[in-house]
Order: C-alpha cells, then sequence, then structure tokens
C-alpha cells in the first residue's frame, strides 16, 4: 500500500485532555491529531476520577492551593510553574463549562467540592462523582469534531520523529487495525506536540491503559530532547485488587468522605502516622500500605462508613465492585498499591518547549516542574490544559514555517522494522513484572541491579521483535539510572538502603538518549556485578 503523506501546520501526537486542549486553541491553524486507537479512548484523561483542582471555595485561596502544592513536591518544584497553574484553575472550570461539560453543583449553584489527599481544603471540582474525565473529554472531543481546522487520524502509532540539526521535520508511523496490512503514515510538519500521557503500563500493576508505556518519551529522546526526574513515579495505594489488568482505581475521594484503609484484622494502619491519617500525601499512604503487605497483611478500602451514596457519588468504582461480587456498604475491597502517574519525562520551560526545535510537550509526558518528588492529587488535569493553552499561543505568535521535508532514507530505514507482536508479548510481560518487582514502590541498590540485569537481558533476547517493546526497554533504563543515582528517598522515590532525605540531593537529573551506554556502564561497574560482562556483551 502506498504511504499516507499529511502536511499540517501542527501535528499533535496524542488525544487525551492536553492534546485536545493544544489543538482547539490553534484554530485556524491547519491541525493534525494522531492517536492510537478511536479518539479518547485507551487515555489516562478518559479514566480520570478525581477531578480539577480549583481554588474556588468560599473558604480556599490561590495562596493555599500553592502551599499544599509546594509542601507536596517535597523541595523539587518550581514555584513559578506552580503559581502560573493554580492561577488559571478557574478560568480553565469556566472554559470547560463553556463548551459544555456538566460539574457537580450544590442547591446554590456552587460547586460541590470533593477532598483529597493532601489538600488542606475541599477543592476538587468532579463531573458525576467519579467520572470527571469522561465527561470533560466528552465536551473536549464535541468540540473538536466541530472544528475545521482540525483532523484525525486515528489507529495510528507514530513510531520515530524524524529532526535533523535540532529542528523538527516531522513524524512516521503505521496503521495499527487488525487484520491491515502496515500502511506507512508520513506527517511533515515543523511543529510536533508531544501529548502521549504517562508510563504506568511499563509495570506489572497500573492503573493506566496498557498502550501507556512511555512512547512519547522515547520517542522525544530518540530526537535529542532531554529528560529530567525520570525515576519519581507515583504510585496510587488503592487499585482494587480485583485481578484485572489494567488495576481499576477507587478514587481517593472516597476516603475524603469517610473511607478508612485497614488490614485483615480492621486495623486503620494509618492512624498515628501522618495527622491526616488515610488522607497523607499519596506517597506516605502507598509506601505504608506496601510494608502492610510485605509483612503478610492483607490490605483493604473500608466503605462502610462512607458518607454518600454510594453508587451515586461514585459509579464507577461501585460498577467494579458489582462485577466482582462485592458490596462496597457490607464488603471491604481488597487493594494493592499501583503504577498511577509518572511526574518526570521531557524536560520543558515556562512556554512548553524542549531542548529540540520545534518540539513542545504538554500533559503528562512533559515535566514541567510543578509536581516536585510527588503530585499533589487532580492537579494533573490542570496542568495539562494550562500548559496545553500555553503551547497553543506559544505557537500561534510564531510565523508560520516552511514545512520540511523528511528525507526519503529516513522512511526507508524506519520500513525495515520488524514489528513480530505475538512473540514480544513474553518480553513485554517480563519486562512489566521485573519493573514491578525491583524499581517499583520501594527500591534499593540490590533491586535496582537486578532490574537493569533484567532489561539487559531481554534486550539481548528480543532484538528487532517490536517498536513497542523497544521503546519500553528504552524507558525502563532511564527510569533504572534516575533511581540508581538518587541515593536518598523524596517523596514518591523511596530507597530502602537510603531512607532519609538528603538535601544534597535537591537537584533534577536531566538525562539524553546519548548518555544511556555510559551510564549503564557506570553503575554496573560501580556495583562490581559478578555477570557484567556477560550482561554487556
Amino acid at each position: 500500500m502506498a504511504d499516507s503523506i499529511y502536511r499540517p501546520d501542527v501535528v499533535i501526537v496524542g488525544g487525551g485532555v492536553a492534546g485536545l486542549t493544544v489543538a482547539l486553541n490553534l484554530a485556524p491553524r491547519k491541525v493534525c491529531i494522531i492517536t492510537k486507537s478511536t479518539l479518547g479512548m485507551n487515555t489516562s484523561s478518559m479514566w480520570a476520577q478525581g477531578g480539577i483542582a480549583a481554588a474556588v471555595g468560599i473558604n480556599d485561596s490561590i495562596e493555599n492551593h500553592v502551599e499544599d502544592t509546594v509542601t507536596t513536591a517535597k523541595g523539587l518544584a518550581d514555584k513559578n510553574v506552580i503559581r502560573k497553574v493554580v492561577g488559571e484553575a478557574e478560568s480553565i472550570i469556566s472554559d470547560l463549562e463553556n463548551i459544555g461539560v456538566n460539574f457537580d453543583k450544590n442547591n446554590d449553584g456552587s460547586f460541590d467540592l470533593g477532598l483529597e489527599a493532601a489538600h488542606s481544603r475541599n477543592r476538587i471540582v468532579r463531573s458525576k462523582g467519579d467520572s470527571s474525565g469522561i465527561e470533560i473529554m466528552r465536551g473536549l472531543i464535541k468540540k473538536v469534531c466541530e472544528s475545521d481546522n482540525i483532523t484525525v487520524l486515528e489507529n495510528v502509532s507514530i513510531d520515530r520523529i524524524m529532526s535533523e540539526n535540532n529542528t523538527i521535520h516531522g513524524v512516521i508511523g503505521r496503521l495499527v487495525q487488525e487484520n491491515v496490512p502496515d500502511n506507512h503514515v508520513v506527517i511533515e510538519s515543523s511543529n510536533v506536540v508531544l501529548a502521549t500521557g504517562g508510563l504506568g503500563g511499563i509495570f506489572a500493576n497500573t492503573t493506566n491503559p496498557r498502550s501507556s508505556y512511555g512512547e512519547g518519551i522515547a520517542l522525544a529522546a530518540q530526537a535529542g530532547a532531554v529528560l529530567t526526574d525520570m525515576e519519581f513515579i507515583q504510585f496510587h495505594p488503592t487499585g482494587l485488587d480485583f485481578g484485572l489488568d489494567p488495576t481499576p482505581l477507587a478514587t481517593e475521594a472516597i476516603r475524603g468522605d469517610g473511607a478508612y484503609l485497614v488490614n485483615q484484622n480492621e486495623e486503620r494502619f494509618m492512624l498515628g502516622v501522618h495527622p491526616e491519617n488515610e488522607l497523607a500525601p499519596r506517597d506516605l499512604v502507598a509506601q505504608n500500605l506496601f510494608k502492610q503487605i510485605e509483612q503478610g497483611n492483607s490490605v483493604f478500602l473500608d466503605c462502610r462508613k462512607v458518607r454518600s451514596k454510594f453508587e451515586t457519588k461514585y459509579p464507577q468504582v461501585a460498577s467494579y465492585c458489582q462485577a466482582a461480587g462485592l458490596n462496597p456498604k457490607i464488603d471491604l475491597l481488597p487493594i494493592l498499591p499501583v503504577a498511577h502517574y509518572h511526574i518526570g519525562g521531557v524536560k520543558t520551560d515556562l512556554d512548553g518547549k524542549t531542548s529540540v526545535e520545534g518540539l513542545w510537550c504538554c500533559g503528562e509526558v512533559a515535566a514541567t516542574g510543578i509536581h516536585g518528588a510527588n503530585r499533589l492529587a487532580s492537579n494533573s488535569l490542570l496542568e495539562s490544559m494550562v500548559f496545553g493553552r500555553i503551547v497553543a499561543k506559544n505557537i500561534n505568535s510564531s510565523p508560520i514555517k516552511k514545512i520540511n521535508k523528511i528525507n526519503p532514507d529516513f522512511i526507508r530505514m524506519y520500513k525495515e522494522k520488524t514489528k513480530n507482536k505475538i512473540r514480544a508479548k513474553k518480553y513485554i510481560w517480563q519486562l512489566r513484572s521485573s519493573m514491578m518487582r525491583n524499581v517499583g514502590i520501594v527500591r534499593s541498590h540490590s533491586s535496582i541491579i537486578r532490574g537493569l540485569h533484567d532489561i539487559l537481558k531481554i534486550e539481548r533476547e528480543s532484538k528487532g521483535l517490536s517498536a513497542k517493546l523497544n521503546d519500553m526497554i528504552l524507558v525502563s533504563k532511564f527510569i533504572i539510572i534516575g533511581a540508581y543515582f538518587r541515593k536518598e528517598s523524596r517523596g514518591c522515590h523511596l530507597r530502602s538502603d537510603y531512607q532519609n532525605t538528603d538535601d544534597n540531593y535537591i537537584l533534577h537529573f536531566d538525562l539524553k538518549f546519548s548518555d544511556i551506554d555510559n551510564k549503564i556502564n557506570e553503575i554496573l561497574n560501580l556495583a562490581d556485578y559478578k555477570n557484567r560482562k556477560q550482561i554487556v556483551n
């Protein structure tokens, strides 16, 4: 089949909240949105339960929201970024209402605000209880479909950003539909926006779609962009342990509404650990839950004293429970900590720019500096939309550049890639299991080395099997490097061998694709690993 070639002003990779916000703010420029499935499907945005953090309550303020974010970030956040994002929350809510998004309201017309961990006030603007992501995406998708300047390419996977001399030329990918031969898609553009989401799919237990495996990070790194803070991965404490992959999430708002965390003896193990008990910062709650599991205890979410009508307030969670044969008003719900949000990613400035000319990032794939070492709950949708607007504004303020044609040699080289998805499946599972076991919620020198050993072995045995697996291996290496060299515990990065927070590490670890081999060799040499020659050969 012939290649499909497109030449928009801007190409956006990703169809979640961040990508759609960019697209809607670029009119009248010609925009092409690339998504791996049907628009909006299999995105973390669609699965978001909590809502949008916004200081719109009568007893709240922007300054309160800023301070809560700073406190949660454990010394690594950029306060300028925080103020920028938090200061635009009310405007974001207004924009969403203007396109038809319905938020939960009280009888007097005020927002029915939820409470989540580490927030000093009720400030979570929600829709249909735990269905905020669905409602927000519904409004954005409808608006995108009504926009004449936006073309949506569905079921297309982007495998390479084409760049020369630190300048973007476009992207190349392929159709991913079943029973359709590889049909390559070439998009030539001087502006590429990555809004691909996170990397939770790298871990065996995750709330993210399995398609969220860090492809945007891999794309950006191979294009020459700087990454930062790759070691910071937030684990959510209340994944519903129902034997599903991905793991269904029980929104934090349930604990804000009166639910407890207990072990099999119905002991509230968070009592006395933190003044806010179950509503302590996520990193602390997840780590203490993990300790209970390590001690051989089973852990549960006790919803029997939830103040709201459960089925009405939390319809998604109620449906998960019903499918599992459990009644949250009677039964304890089994839970486990799960990979939920990646705080690090592609390093961007206040304009959403990366280190590569013409490459922009927003949403979870970007490391903007707002989250530091730990994300404040429900700040992520807000950040995605604020930076979506910022990226669009900066692209619009620049003249339309002449579209650079992609070198045909690059296209020919790309087509030589093997994509044996069936054989790759076992290696993908091996990788996910190893990352969860060795570089998950608690790391150590020895576990990180074991994880590196596993990844290098998988790389040797699976070479050339699939582009997806190659990306997962690459992203895993970045995480391992960051986790190894941060020899402290800070926020959601917990080292069992370095349990204290160290002021010497109030810094960000920047990495580039060209750093990988040297960093891995340095780790292996420092570790004096017995079989290191075997590993790297």
